[in-house]
């Protein structure tokens, strides 16, 4: 039978057929390499400062360089979301940190025990800041540090009644606030036999006392070096503290605030021309955030002296600096 021609002019309608998609190409490739190039030529300058003193600055921050190669290397090879992924692995590595000084501060890591004819001493540094005016805060956290020697810097006259304060607890103090750029004291629990310091000289500020038999007659110097842009001038500072260190005989011990990090051509000098061995390497600067990023802040000694507790950080209390902490075993006379 014939079908109407209505039904002969209808036709099956024919799906149309979608044009493929083209894949998305994954962006930030090209940022991700950039960045990791000059991650690469930071990390590279951060190492200049052997040639030139003026390119220490950027060892002091070594670690955040790395972290931010390692940030854009990853960005480089995730297939996706690589810029975010690399700022996201960046900011982790930037809190990490500044969280490992206080984990690591969360209990003592004992590295040694005292031998005979040893005396344990725990030693601090506490770089006050100059303008912080919360003595009340900054006495108490040198009562809960309770170290048997203190050296304090930057002590500001709001905090300078801390130390009458203190005197029975700390008996035997030391100080040099009558002397141009020297803002220091020592506080000892021990007696010292003799004291010095010094302000405006080829070196950088420092305070030193000798104490007794008791601690084996052991040297204890407090450095404030300058700081970046002066360079060179710090350089200079660190040789001349270096020769007058190395020239102090019997045990030394040398702390403070020295505005350069382990990774830092300052310190190494310091190291090989007093002959001496850095025992800290905790980000002690700056506290505002509660994330210190740069290990300034340091405690050396001299051959003979040993680590019994290894370093610790407190509680700024006002300052923008960390205090530093650690418990040696120094030789005692007879």
């Amino acid at each position: 039978m014939l079908e109407p021609a209505d039904s002969l002019s209808q036709t099956p309608e024919q799906p149309e057929e979608e044009a493929p998609r083209r894949k998305r190409k994954p962006t930030g490739g090209l940022e991700c390499q950039l960045g990791f190039l000059l991650g690469l030529s930071l990390l590279g300058a951060s190492r200049l400062g052997q040639l030139w003193i003026a390119f220490d600055v950027f060892a002091h921050f070594t670690l955040q360089f790395a972290v931010l190669t390692l940030g854009f290397l990853i960005g480089m090879v995730m297939p996706r979301a690589k810029l975010l992924t690399a700022f996201v692995v960046m900011v982790i590595g930037i809190v990490a940190i500044g969280a490992w000084p206080h984990l690591a501060s969360r209990e003592p890591r004992v590295v040694g025990e005292v031998q005979q004819g040893e005396r344990a001493l725990k030693v601090a540094s506490f770089n006050t800041l100059w303008v912080n005016n919360n003595a009340d805060a900054v006495r108490a956290e040198i009562e809960r540090l309770d170290a048997d020697v203190i050296t304090l810097i930057e002590m500001g006259p709001a905090k300078r009644p801390i130390l009458g304060q203190l005197k029975s607890r700390y008996p035997y103090q030391f100080h040099c606030y009558d002397v141009d750029y020297c803002k220091f004291a020592i506080l000892s629990k021990l007696p010292f036999t003799d004291a010095e310091s010094r302000g405006r000289w080829a070196g950088p500020p420092y305070i030193r006392l000798r104490l007794g038999p008791e601690a084996g007659g052991l040297t204890v110097f407090g450095v404030h070096t300058i700081r970046f842009p002066h360079s060179l001038a710090q350089f200079r500072q660190v040789t001349q503290i270096a020769k007058v260190i190395e020239r102090t005989a019997g045990p030394r011990l040398v702390m403070g605030d020295f505005n350069a990090t382990p990774f830092s051509r300052i310190l190494g000098v310091l190291q090989d021309s007093a002959n001496l061995m850095r025992l800290t390497n905790l980000p002690t600067w700056p506290s505002q955030a509660g994330l210190p990023q740069i290990a300034i802040d340091h405690i050396f000694v001299s051959p003979g002296i040993r680590l019994l507790e290894a370093e610790q950080i407190g509680e700024p209390a006002g300052s923008d600096h960390y205090p530093v902490t650690v418990r040696i075993a120094v030789p005692a006379s007879p």
